[in-house]
């Protein structure tokens, strides 16, 4: 039998610690983002929408915090366990650390799969409803706009986009084409662009188009309704997900943003340190809960629970220290991301297993 009563009864009092833990979580978050918002000073964006804008945020902001809300949870759930002499008298009865390891690690596993289900289809789906909604809400237009523009670059072609539309199309386009000499050939402007999603011949069309040629004697221009253009972006590279910061990304967005950007040998680090930060995520989960383990069974075995949420507190910031410091480090130093995200998660594991290394 896998799952004995012991791993049953430890794991129930660690999930719902946990459960009490995300509610805490969700009602700080909330008033912490209602705050932020409240400093927007467009007063076109009203109270009801900053709220709507926060409820669209809030799954994405659960995602990020799941590590530490496991851990609180486990050092709560255990603290507990301790608190009444449960965890004394399971190891009194031959119980080693390892198996009330497991009692700790299959709640922490059941809550990252639902959060990593929340963390890649449900938070970046209301991360782009929440920008749309807001940057529509502050300009009162049916697009969303970026503070300075979107650039994309394609082989010889660089491209400024200034707004999406709601229906995906491109608005106020701006294409500068460059000889392989890196002299400027033409410029191509166009009021908007729509994909023509043709299996055998996929392309864009450029609509109100003004073509510039710039020749070695002459300077020529021409005007065009239509104009077409074998781009081949992907589509949902020019969405509003652009607009969105790396770690809001969903796994999918990020690897097809690495792919793209490692064809245009344009530096992806900042969104390979996002990849793998979602890559390790369960690492890091996992990590926590042994790390409270080892706390609980080490130093805060017979302290009370404002002790123990102190240091769980304090432990939590430290490897958010941590992976905030190895973070820019991987590319100054030019670590591979991988082993950037790796290193506190490392540091994480060695220190339960230190933990547990010292009750046996």
């Amino acid at each position: 039998m896998i799952f004995s009563r012991m791993d049953r009864y430890v794991g129930k009092a660690v999930l719902l610690a946990i459960f009490v833990v995300l509610l805490a979580f969700v009602g700080l978050m909330t008033l912490f983002a209602v705050l932020e918002e409240l400093r927007e000073d467009d007063t076109s964006y009203l109270i009801g929408e900053m709220l709507v804008y926060v409820a669209l945020t809030t799954p994405r902001r659960l995602y990020e915090v799941l590590p530490y809300v496991v851990f609180l949870g486990a050092l709560i759930g255990l603290g507990s366990l301790a608190s009444r002499s449960e965890i004394v008298v399971f190891r009194a009865a031959g119980v080693s650390p390892g198996r009330i390891y497991f009692g700790v690690a299959w709640p922490a596993a059941l809550v990252f799969v639902i959060g990593l289900a929340v963390g890649e289809w449900l938070a970046p789906a209301g991360e782009e409803q929440a920008e749309t909604f807001k940057t529509q809400a502050m300009s009162g237009r049916s697009a969303t706009y970026a503070s300075r523009g979107y650039w994309y670059r394609e082989g010889g072609m660089m491209m400024r986009v200034t707004s999406l539309g709601d229906r995906g199309e491109l608005r106020d386009v701006l294409q500068f084409w460059y000889t392989p000499d890196r002299r400027l050939e033409r410029t191509v402007a166009a009021g908007w662009a729509e994909y023509v999603a043709d299996e055998s011949d996929p392309h864009w069309l450029l609509h109100d188009v003004r073509e510039t040629r710039l020749g070695e004697a002459a300077v020529e221009t021409r005007q065009a309704d239509v104009l077409r253009w074998n781009g081949r972006v992907d589509p949902r590279l020019l969405t509003v997900r652009v607009l969105m910061e790396p770690r809001r990304l969903s796994l999918f967005d990020l690897r097809r943003q690495i792919d793209y950007m490692d064809r245009e040998r344009l530096s992806a680090d900042v969104y390979q340190l996002a990849f793998w930060s979602k890559i390790l995520q369960p690492l890091s989960v996992l990590g926590l809960a042994l790390l409270a383990l080892g706390f609980i069974l080490g130093p805060l075995r017979e302290v009370g629970m404002g002790v123990r949420l102190s240091v769980g507190v304090f432990a939590g910031l430290g490897f958010k220290y941590l992976q905030d410091l190895f973070a820019p480090m991987s590319m100054v130093y030019d670590l591979p991301a991988a082993l950037a995200v790796l290193l506190p998660i490392l540091v994480c594991w060695g220190l339960g297993a230190w933990g547990l290394a010292r009750v046996r």
